[in-house]
């Protein structure tokens, strides 16, 4: 009998999810008395069947009833969570039979009533049909009704419907017949009626099947959404939807609670547009968060949205910068970080240095004995996966020099003498939006106050040098072209302050970095000031060269100079080494690398002249770019040094 299976299979189910927690072996308080049966009537056909009931009681319960010759249950006493059945022989009389039964537990009972249905008159003509009061209403969603029909005689069923489906349209006494009903897409109620019809008489069974507005809930785009740790005051999540957008509701499921909230939900530009905002905290952990939410409407749709907000990436090494031994070995370099990141060597690691992975949370590298009489360096750009959306990876950089001694075994003095590029390609350097000037500078000798040293750049333009008016000798300035006029000319912008002062006989790395409206200076990769007053848009480098000599009364063109300016009083009282111009405005962490201010590779992006000094004689200095802008000279005085 179906409706006996269906209780049965419930009765399954629920006895499987039933648990009972055992807290240290702990006897529980005696409580009252309880039993409860599913269900508490059943119906069984002329032709017998079976009836299930599941019982849920404190304790222990027991089984009575009054004695009959039609029903056997399976057991008369037992515990909670049991399914008793009760097996019922077919009616031999022409009335319905009604069986009571009682389920006791201690004080507490509870009734069950099973009703036979009659058999069929033989002496006369009888149709009749039993249901489930209301069962045959039912919601949009559709579902069974099950009809048992009493006859005398062979039935049979008229009706037929696209939406409802009978298992049988004909029969005798004590059938089943179940009507299987579809969901209503539609607003409007649908009915169904049958006819059991049986010699000359007939009896009407309608089912009506609810209809009404269906309502529909889409997320648009991208329904799994993650974020950089940073707060976010307005996720805006955009809804295709007929609920009105007032009536849309948010669940959200967390294991941490209150860093994502909801926030208010306004109509979008069309009527079935509405967009809903979250507001979320910043992630100060180590891990990710992530969260589900739920948006439904009080009558239908649903749809789900996924956020993770990541923690702040987070690669940390204990140094960037690793001098190793002439004889190869294997180096491991601890890192602690909360993303996956690649491993990646510069091309000039070759095949004398490689990385074999990480273990135990230590990067392995292994490289080969050093030539005799070489220098060789490479970096490893470790570079987050999968960052955040909107954000760009997290990348460190560690530079490895293999070295006798110094990594640098030559230097020029520049004193009384002069530098310059003929610019051969000014291309690089013509009219730069943003760049760097960088320099390993070595002043040796103590001038007077107000005297000027140059480093390099344009007169008038764009200038690095030691010293001024009003300023010690020994101290980095910076003057570029402010675009105002004054009383002898053209003012100049300026950045100088006592943290950039130099130390005699002492090689200190100095760096200038341009770019949207803003002028930097950083001494041994320390930022020590910075001005975004009357700084230029652009700076053009890329000026032909030439003496600065012209007829008087003719204006004279100002150029590049390396170690001079204005005047050969301006030359630079001292060593230099690793002169550099980059086109683009190199960051904090990169001028903080110490190992890189001895050396970088030469296909570095946006490296545009690279001057190392290392040729140790005569008067050129080669450009180790693509470029090749070497700098011509009076004549240059090579030092050997070593460096670092």
């Amino acid at each position: 009998m179906k409706i006996a299976k269906w209780l049965l299979f419930a009765a399954t189910a629920l006895v499987c999810c039933g648990a009972c927690d055992d807290k240290d072996n702990e006897e529980p308080a005696p409580g009252p008395d309880k039993i409860a049966i599913t269900p508490k009537t059943a119906n069984v056909s002329s032709k017998g069947g079976e009836a299930s009931v599941m019982v849920t009681s404190s304790g222990e319960w027991t089984l009575t009833g009054d004695a009959n010759d039609y029903v056997t249950p399976s057991v008369l006493k037992g515990k909670d969570g049991d399914i008793v059945k009760f097996t019922v022989k077919a009616n031999d009389k022409e009335e319905d039979q009604t069986f009571n039964y009682t389920f006791t537990c201690g004080k507490e009972k509870a009734p069950y009533a099973i009703t036979l249905k009659k058999k069929a008159s033989q002496t006369e003509e009888q149709l009749e049909i039993t249901f489930v009061p209301e069962s045959n209403i039912l919601t949009r969603e559709g579902g069974d009704v099950s009809v048992l029909v009493t006859s005398s005689d062979k039935w049979t069923l008229e009706g037929s419907y696209t939406f409802v489906h009978p298992s049988a349209t004909s029969g005798s006494d004590g059938a089943e017949v179940t009507f299987t009903v579809d969901p209503n897409e539609t607003e409007e109620d649908k009915v169904a009626d049958y006819i059991f019809k049986m010699g000359s008489k007939e009896v009407a069974f309608q089912i009506t099947l609810k209809g009404g507005v269906i309502y529909t809930l889409e997320i648009v785009g991208e329904k799994e959404l993650k974020f950089a740790y940073t707060k976010q005051d307005r996720i805006a999540v955009t809804l295709n939807t007929n609920v009105p957008y007032r009536d849309l509701a948010a669940e959200i499921t967390s294991t941490e609670e209150g860093w994502l909230t909801k926030g208010v939900t306004v109509q979008g530009t069309t009527e079935t547009e509405a967009i809903m905002y979250f507001d979320m905290t910043q992630n100060n952990g180590l891990d990710p968060r992530e969260a589900s939410i739920k948006i439904t409407g009080p009558e239908g749709g649903e749809d789900i949205l996924k956020i993770t907000q990541m923690p702040q990436s987070k690669i940390s090494v204990e140094e960037l910068s690793y001098y190793l031994e002439t004889t190869g070995t294997t180096l491991e370099v601890p890192v602690a970080a909360n993303v996956e990141f690649d491993v990646t060597l510069s091309e000039s690691a070759g095949t004398w240095f490689s990385y074999s992975g990480m273990v135990d949370n230590k990067l392995k590298f292994t490289y080969q004995d050093l030539p005799e009489g070489t220098i060789r360096s490479c970096t490893a750009t470790l570079t987050e996966k999968n960052p955040a959306e909107g954000t760009q990876p997290l990348t460190v950089v560690l530079m490895f020099s293999q070295k006798t001694k110094g990594m640098i075994s030559t230097a020029v003095n520049m004193t009384g003498t002069r530098a310059w590029p003929a610019w051969t390609d000014p291309a690089p350097v013509t009219n730069m939006k943003a760049f760097t000037l960088e320099a390993l500078v070595n002043p040796t000798v103590n001038r007077t106050s107000g005297s000027l040293s140059t480093i390099m750049g344009i007169e008038g333009k764009f200038l690095l040098r030691l010293g001024d008016v009003g300023i010690p000798w020994n101290q980095v300035q910076v003057a570029w072209d402010s675009g105002k006029q004054g009383t002898w000319g053209n003012i100049e912008g300026k950045l100088s302050n006592a943290d950039m002062k130099l130390n005699v006989n002492e090689w200190t790395h100095v760096a200038v970095t341009f770019g949207e409206g803003t002028v930097k200076v950083f001494i041994n990769g320390v930022e020590k000031g910075s001005t975004t007053t009357d700084v230029p848009s652009t700076v053009n480098f890329g000026i032909e060269h030439n003496d600065e000599q012209a007829p008087s009364g003719q204006t004279i063109t100002r150029c590049f100079w390396v170690g001079y300016s204005y005047e050969s009083a301006r030359d630079f009282r001292g060593m230099m080494s690793e002169l550099r111009i980059w086109n683009r405005a190199l960051t904090a962490d990169e001028l903080a690398n110490e190992a890189r201010r001895y050396d970088v590779d030469p296909k570095s992006d946006g490296l545009v002249t690279y001057w190392k000094f290392d040729e140790g004689q005569g008067d050129v200095v080669k450009d180790h770019t693509t470029y090749r802008n070497d700098l011509a000279s009076d004549g240059l005085k090579w030092e050997t040094v070593s460096l670092p």
